[in-house]
């Protein structure tokens, strides 16, 4: 018969992991790590995006074939002048994105900007707005159907803020049936 002995100092280390385990746990403040949670600073730029129909007028719904203008502005919300680093000459851009969230249509795709790095300074509350005309067209050139769609503005830059929130927006059929031409 095989008598196995411990000491008392073993029996008491094995133990041990769990009253570490323990002690952490009880000396965690409610909500996980909360204790080590800093505020998340309000971004130094926003993005917004506005899209306008021919006539100028902001608009979520336009006929099949119609010009729609994006107007991207980006904002310095910050208490002191700001500048944000542009990494070509491109000002802004643009994504169209259908009711499945792919991308059917980029302002960039296909252009050519000056590769020099471009210090956009805006004055505390200053805003610069850059506006894209677009014809519902694909990035193959063909003409979009009618349903409905999602367009995000960008700054490039990287910084914080520099992308709008996605806003919807629908493609009816025009009124004839036929696409509204320019």
């Amino acid at each position: 018969m095989l008598v196995r002995r411990t000491s008392v100092a073993s029996r008491t280390m094995r133990g041990a992991p769990r009253l570490i385990l323990v002690a952490s746990l009880l000396g965690t403040p409610a909500g996980g790590c909360a204790a080590q949670e800093k505020a998340v600073p309000k971004p130094e730029f926003e993005t917004r995006i506005e899209l306008k129909n021919p006539s100028g007028v902001a608009a979520r719904e336009f006929p099949a074939g119609a010009a729609i203008s994006f107007v991207v502005t980006i904002k310095n919300q910050a208490s002191a002048a700001r500048t944000l680093t542009l990494p070509t000459g491109q000002t802004h851009d643009v994504v169209v994105m259908d009711a499945g969230h792919k991308e059917v249509w980029r302002y960039s795709r296909g252009r050519m900007f000056a590769q020099v790095i471009v210090d956009l300074t805006l004055k505390p509350g200053e805003s610069r707005g850059y506006t894209t005309t677009w014809d519902q067209t694909d990035v193959k050139g063909k003409a979009l159907p009618p349903g409905d769609y999602e367009a995000i503005g960008l700054v490039p830059g990287g910084a914080p803020g520099c992308r709008s929130e996605s806003v919807p927006f629908a493609i009816r059929p025009s009124a004839s049936g036929k696409p509204a031409t320019p």
